[in-house]
């Protein structure tokens, strides 16, 4: 498992996480625990919609887990700067992750720009 790609958003809900939810019915450490798998599948599917190398390490500062109103369940809106572990090339994406307690993991993500090329060049885009 990648912990690299895991920081930012572990931060995020794994602290907001604790403690019981509001129906008293999933602990705060089985959320945290839960947050860490979802944001693995999201990276997992990120690199195969784009196809991506391994990634090293993603960041980002506009991630937001918002309640989809059951315990356990979120629609998380991202911007991310993706870095490939192989070539060091970063681009950044916008997109949603849907995760969900009964179904699989879900992406729908965009691609906005190559922030430094594999070359170490940087070209920019508009989203």
């Amino acid at each position: 498992m990648r912990f690299s790609t895991l920081t930012a958003f572990c931060a995020t809900l794994a602290l907001s996480g604790c403690g019981a939810s509001s129906d008293g019915k999933e602990s705060g450490m089985m959320t945290a625990a839960r947050a860490v798998f979802a944001f693995k599948a999201c990276t997992d599917k990120l690199e195969a919609k784009f196809g991506l190398n391994d990634i090293s390490g993603v960041t980002s500062d506009d991630m937001d887990p918002v309640s989809t109103g059951k315990p356990g369940e979120w629609d998380v809106t991202f911007t991310a700067d993706v870095t490939e572990k192989k070539n060091g090339r970063v681009t950044r994406y916008k997109g949603v992750c849907h995760v969900r307690r009964d179904k699989p993991t879900t992406l729908d993500a965009t691609f906005l720009q190559v922030v430094k090329s594999a070359g170490g060049d940087v070209r920019r885009s508009r989203p």
